[in-house]
């Protein structure tokens, strides 16, 4: 009986010392599972790698010549549009309906075309078109002005965006 017990005290000691070794050799040192990592932030707004190779994978099925680094500015813009949306209460269903409503009211409600700038545009293209009267093409010169002046305008809008939230981007391009 009493070299039960002393088996079973030296069997216990053996264990704490094999415990207390691994504790001393391994402190420090974590075993869990990294389930994700940040690549970057907006202001509040964490952005994942997961994130971020699920809309890589998205956007290179229709636009493959795109880098991640772009793919990852493009979802720090989506980002800062659907802030500023919320800050203004405006509601959608979708987020891409959110963003769409905050253009259209941000953006585009800033535009307007005026003749001269159509007939001017005609005048220093009129190669391109062929020797189309510029009635024929005028519908076509609008879009794109509109067009371009929409994009010059949502630049200068990201800009400002950009300087005014706190972004962090924690990873390089690939």
């Amino acid at each position: 009986m009493k070299k039960r017990r002393f088996l079973l005290f030296l069997n216990g000691l053996l264990g704490f010392f094999v415990f207390a070794l691994f504790s001393v050799f391994f402190a420090g040192y974590s075993f869990g599972i990294i389930i994700d990592r940040l690549v970057a932030y907006v202001d509040d707004t964490a952005i994942t790698l997961s994130d971020l190779e699920n809309e890589t994978e998205k956007v290179r099925k229709t636009a493959p010549y795109m880098t991640q680094k772009e793919i990852l500015h493009s979802m720090i813009n989506r980002l800062l549009l659907l802030k500023e949306a919320r800050k203004i209460r405006l509601q959608a269903q979708t987020d891409d309906e959110l963003i769409n409503a905050y253009l259209d009211i941000r953006i585009k409600s800033r535009i307007f075309i005026k003749e001269e700038d159509i007939s001017e545009f005609y005048n220093k293209h009129r190669e391109e078109f062929k020797g189309q009267d510029e009635l024929l093409v005028r519908d076509q010169i609008e879009k794109y002005l509109i067009e371009k002046e929409f994009n010059d305008i949502l630049k200068k809008h990201l800009e400002e965006l950009w300087q005014q939230a706190e972004i962090k981007i924690l990873i390089t391009d690939k």
